[in-house]
């Protein structure tokens, strides 16, 4: 054996390895193409390593024709294999006319004797036995080789393309294309159009060799064909939810273990996506709208939400016109959302039901309580006229009992006192339910205050007999503008407060002035009591409605009178506070916004009207 054949059983033996080596990877584009293509490599060199060993012309002669199905095959699977890689698998029929082009052209090779359009003439280098022969090209030759250089410019133009197109990662694999391309095509250029020879024969076959090297260092060291494969693979199988890849059929190819679960009878890899079950609805999906898929995977209904993303050639992002050769179906489990929003729609409906009967029963109580308030009302006005009655029957006893039975006076006030306080808390209970209504509005008036003022002092001291009301009016103007049955109701509230919470020997003390502030003029009724007081901490609910002081013991009251006075003063714009020490009394205080006017004295009523010290005492 000479140093040429054996360099080429070694670029045989390496191009095999790498054939089986790349058969193994994990699937990758174009992978029977490169196969293919190393085995039709395989072939030539070895044509070419029995041509150097056999020693007879016409035996050169022969195998030197046989390597010509390597010679067509080998670059045609080249392009085929870049063109599939980059751009998608072609179809099968452009393999079979590769196939017709090498099996016509070969059969032209061989039966060179009767045409001579492959060789016109072949002759020994030397007169050493064995040696090379030198062949003179013959017309299909040249034509061969003018197609044989298409497939090669047409891989350097997918390649090229690949390069501009695809993502970072694939820049470095067409880069490793482009360097093993060009030793092989430069020694076949070199032999064609220099006549360059290597132990005095083509040296095309020998670049093999140093292809087989450069590919065994882009597979072993460069990961060239197995990082982005295996990386998809490890991503795929990562991915919880179902990932189906389809190709441009519709059939599945790929499915990670959560896609193969969606299928019970079997896989779904190699059938057609409209003939699984649950998923034909995907087959005639339109992208451009959500899928909601209910998917029953082994007796527990998920619930799924499907993505389509297609696959184009290149492994680059998706351009105008770019052949779509798949598509990846991504199914996101939204199961436990879908439940959450089927338990929030419930609870929604569930709420608004609620709701509803709230309201329902909002009417109904709103209806029952002015069907009370207008029973309230109307019975407040009926006790009103049998008390009438029996006050004026009272008063008539009283004109009789003076001069025939004086005995019986005392129990005739007694009625009469009895009666006040009914009627008392009938007005109070009326202007409650006249200040709950939204529509009520004061009715303002010109006011005498002093006289308003000693008549609720009189009558309180009716009421309760032996005590004493000190009033102090000095400062009083003679009159305002307010609402006079409220204002004299407010009056009635505070004195009856002061006088039910102090002791019967301490008088209650009434005092009126005008207040001058930034805030305006103003007129301060106090009233005074020496009484119970009020503690600390509840002195803030004391004008709450139906609110009771934990110190009133058994007294009798409502809760009510402090709430209306707070809500008359703030309808005429003004105040009440209260400053109490518990043990030492209490002082109320309202105040009312006074006009200038209002401010004014008359002169000739200045001290005739309006006396100071004033008692009142029953």
């Amino acid at each position: 054996m000479t140093l040429p054949s054996v360099l080429l059983l070694a670029a045989v033996v390496a191009t095999l390895w790498i054939a089986a080596r790349s058969w193994l990877l994990p699937p990758f584009p174009g992978r029977t193409d490169f196969v293919l293509m190393q085995l039709s490599a395989t072939w030539w060199s070895t044509s070419v390593a029995v041509e150097s060993m056999v020693t007879a012309p016409a035996d050169k002669l022969f195998w030197a024709e046989m390597a010509w199905m390597g010679i067509v095959c080998t670059p045609s699977l080249w392009a085929f294999f870049l063109w599939s890689y980059t751009r998608g698998e072609l179809p099968a029929r452009w393999r079979l006319v590769l196939v017709a082009v090498g099996l016509a052209n070969w059969a032209m090779a061989l039966t060179n004797d009767l045409h001579h359009l492959f060789y016109t003439a072949t002759r020994p280098i030397d007169a050493t036995p064995g040696a090379a022969l030198v062949y003179s090209h013959g017309l299909l030759f040249y034509a061969t080789t003018v197609y044989i250089y298409a497939f090669m410019v047409m891989s350097i133009v997918v390649t090229a393309s690949g390069i501009h197109r695809a993502t970072r990662a694939y820049r470095t694999h067409y880069l490793g294309f482009l360097v093993v391309m060009a030793v092989p095509w430069t020694a076949n250029a070199s032999y064609i159009f220099g006549n360059v020879t290597l132990f005095n024969q083509d040296p095309t076959a020998f670049s093999f060799l140093l292809m087989d090297g450069i590919f065994y260092w882009l597979i072993t060291r460069r990961r060239l064909f197995e990082l982005l494969p295996v990386a998809r693979d490890a991503l795929l199988d990562a991915v919880p939810d179902p990932v189906l890849v389809l190709d441009a059929d519709g059939t599945v190819v790929e499915a990670n273990p959560a896609g193969l679960a969606l299928v019970r009878d079997g896989t779904p890899l190699g059938r057609r996506l409209a003939d699984l079950p649950g998923l034909s609805a995907l087959a005639s999906w339109d992208a451009a709208l959500p899928l909601a898929l209910e998917l029953d995977c082994g007796g527990d209904p998920r619930s799924f939400e499907a993505t389509r993303v297609p696959l184009t050639s290149g492994g680059g992002a998706r351009e105008a016109g770019a052949r779509e050769v798949g598509r990846l179906l991504l199914l996101r489990d939204v199961t436990h959302r879908r439940r959450a929003e089927m338990r929030l729609e419930d609870s929604v409906r569930r709420l608004d039901l609620a709701h509803q009967e709230t309201e329902r029963r909002l009417l109904a109580e709103q209806e029952a309580k002015r069907a009370l308030k207008g029973f309230l009302s109307m019975a407040a006005h009926e006790f009103k006229t049998p008390l009438a009655i029996i006050d004026g029957a009272a008063q008539i006893l009283l004109l009789d009992a003076e001069g025939k039975a004086p005995a019986m006076l005392p129990r005739l006030e007694k009625i009469r006192r009895a009666v006040r306080r009914q009627v008392n808390i009938l007005d109070t209970c009326l202007a409650d339910d006249r200040l709950n209504d939204p529509a009520f509005t004061l009715h303002r008036d010109r006011v005498e205050l002093p006289a308003l003022l000693r008549a609720a002092a009189a009558a309180q001291c009716d009421a309760a007999p032996g005590r004493r009301i000190d009033l102090y009016l000095d400062d009083c103007p003679p009159w305002l503008t307010a609402d006079g049955p409220m204002l004299e109701l407010c009056v009635h509230n505070l004195l009856n407060n002061a006088l039910k919470y102090s002791p019967p020997a301490k008088p209650v003390r009434l005092a009126v002035r005008e207040e001058d502030g930034a805030d305006g003029h103003w007129l301060a009724l106090s009233v005074t009591d020496q009484g119970i007081g009020i503690p600390a901490g509840e002195r803030d609910r004391v004008f709450d409605r139906f609110f009771r002081a934990s110190n009133t013991g058994t007294a009798a009251g409502s809760g009510v009178g402090l709430n209306m006075v707070r809500r008359i003063a703030l309808l005429h714009g003004g105040t009440v506070a209260v400053d109490s020490r518990l043990g030492e009394g209490s002082v109320f205080t309202l105040r009312l916004p006074l006009c200038r006017e209002e401010a004014l004295r008359e002169a000739g009523n200045a001290g005739g009207m309006i006396g100071g010290g004033d008692r009142f005492l029953h």
